[in-house]
């Protein structure tokens, strides 16, 4: 199993559906414009992966050239490079999560476990808070804050999300954090169901 998406396995077309099922920023919300046209041109060049998609966009160079022969417009695929950037979850310093013991912190460290990444790759144990934490946060958009609500309100593992119901997933995440003032974002249905659905493709493509 991968900490990471293996974008050489999403195809373009279920990243489509990721784009449209998410609550994009303001200034990312160009991407939904003739979306369906634009990924359907992708595909017409033979780009069937995220991962090629994300190549063909890797360069100002490359993305002039997709521009120039799709016609779609380059501001489009500036911000979908950086969008596909966002896919693989960076890594999060152990001590950012809220609770945890500095000094098992400042242990694991000396111990050369310094990031999510690699105390999920050490510690296969759903027993274990620290390691729930470093699974939740392999879901695009869950930073350590929220992988703490999330795991209070009943959801300790990606398996666990993806396996959720978005209404009730937000009622019991809301509730927790709103008697604890995690985050101050207030979450809507589309975040939960995101979350869910980037879920079910970790399930899916990181084994």
């Amino acid at each position: 199993m991968e900490y990471t998406l293996d974008l050489e396995r999403l195809s373009v077309r279920e990243y489509k559906t990721l784009l449209k099922q998410q609550n994009l920023m303001p200034g990312r919300r160009i991407l939904l414009q003739d979306i369906d046209r634009n990924f359907t041109v992708f595909e017409s060049r033979e780009i069937k992966t995220a991962a090629q998609l994300k190549k063909c966009l890797s360069t100002p160079a490359k993305i002039a050239y997709i521009a120039a022969v799709s016609g779609i417009p380059k501001e489009y695929l500036v911000i979908l490079k950086r969008e596909i950037g966002s896919l693989a979850q960076k890594p999060v310093p152990l001590s950012a999560f809220p609770g945890i013991d500095p000094s098992l912190a400042a242990k694991l460290s000396d111990a050369g476990l310094k990031t999510s990444k690699e105390y999920w790759e050490t510690t296969q144990d759903l027993s274990d808070e620290l390691f729930c934490f470093c699974d939740l946060v392999r879901i695009n958009g869950v930073g350590p804050v929220a992988a703490r609500a999330f795991y209070e309100a009943g959801y300790r593992s990606v398996t666990e999300v993806a396996a959720a119901n978005a209404a009730v997933m937000l009622e019991k995440v809301s509730a927790v954090n709103e008697a604890r003032c995690y985050y101050k974002a207030k979450l809507g249905h589309k975040d939960m169901q995101f979350c869910i659905d980037f879920a079910l493709l970790l399930s899916k493509y990181a084994l």
